[in-house]
């Protein structure tokens, strides 16, 4: 069945919520984007062949310059319409294990390390916020039972 006319094409996108624990907090790193400079996460498209989980690893390393593997699978979905496309985008949790001084992306965005309650204030109202919120209580039931088999 053909879309109506002017509905928008549906394309796939990956993005990841980096963080990392130091002193028994957590802390998640966000970028800056290109268009308006408001704060979010690393996303970008999956290409032929890639996978979402690679595309979201990749995005962190370009965008925020952060290393580390992804933990476990999509933590949720989000959409946004732009551009007459409506993007989906699978967030995958990245547990970073090393941040690069210098980095693919950083004369065109921001990097920054903040708590998780910061992190939800600063992504307040955006598509982004309900699934993050989701992938930060992933992240602590990760602790917890990481912490009952010490």
């Amino acid at each position: 069945m053909t879309p109506p006319p002017g509905t928008p094409k549906t394309v796939e996108q990956a993005a990841a919520l980096p963080f990392r624990r130091r002193d028994d907090q957590i802390e998640v790193c966000l970028v800056t984007t290109r268009t308006t400079g408001r704060w979010s996460i690393p996303k970008g498209f999956i290409e032929p062949g890639d996978t979402a989980a690679r595309t979201a690893g990749k995005e962190a390393r370009e965008e925020a310059g952060v290393h580390g593997r992804v933990v476990g699978g999509p933590v949720g979905y989000y959409e946004i319409i732009k551009f007459d496309a409506r993007f989906t985008v699978a967030v995958y949790l990245l547990e970073v294990d090393r941040v690069e001084v210098e980095w693919d992306e950083q004369d065109v965005r921001a990097r920054r390390w903040v708590t998780a309650d910061e992190a939800v204030g600063l992504l307040e109202g955006r598509p982004v916020e309900p699934v993050f919120r989701r992938g930060l209580t992933r992240i602590a039931a990760q602790a917890v039972h990481r912490g009952s088999t010490r």
